[in-house]
């Protein structure tokens, strides 16, 4: 027997109003929860990913952070930590950057931000990403420039410099 993914079905203000499978949730464009994270090493530099040719959705862009959904039931710290291990073999503590509300023609989402220091090299699994490397800031405004990423990067981009400059 197939599982089915189940998520919470949420409002504006994140209150859960029900369950739903993940394509119910998606076809019916339901608010739900989900979970991004930077991945940075130890210079600020970000890991920039691109997503496999199999994903249902926008296949072989480029995304300056990696996520999913937060399970039914799940806290999105319970989320991020398994979504951490899952994309990218890292066991780091993550911690807390932000949140904000994805409102694009596709999805619907609220968004919780974290970040993770890899210490060590990353796993990726090729049927979820085709590639990634770390890259400076700088790097990665030129590659803004010349390949597709995902809708919410302005949002995560304008996050990310954020944060960086509280660092300085």
């Amino acid at each position: 027997m197939i599982e089915v993914e189940e998520l919470d079905v949420v409002d504006d203000a994140d209150r859960v109003l029900a369950r739903a499978s993940r394509a119910r949730i998606h076809d019916e464009y339901l608010i739900h929860r989900s979970v991004m994270f930077f991945v940075l090493d130890e210079e600020d530099g970000v890991f920039v990913n691109q997503r496999s040719a199999l994903k249902p959705m926008y296949p072989s862009f480029w995304s300056i952070a990696f996520g999913g959904h937060v399970q039914a039931g799940e806290t999105y710290e319970e989320a991020v930590a398994r979504e951490v291990e899952e994309e990218t073999g890292l066991r780091d503590r993550v911690f807390s950057i932000t949140s904000f509300q994805k409102r694009t023609a596709d999805e619907r989402e609220n968004v919780k931000v974290y970040g993770v220091r890899a210490r060590e090299e990353l796993r990726l699994f090729a049927d979820e990403i085709e590639q990634g490397r770390f890259v400076t800031m700088a790097e990665l405004n030129e590659m803004l420039g010349h390949f597709d990423f995902l809708p919410e990067t302005p949002t995560l981009l304008k996050t990310l410099t954020e944060y960086t400059a509280r660092r300085l």
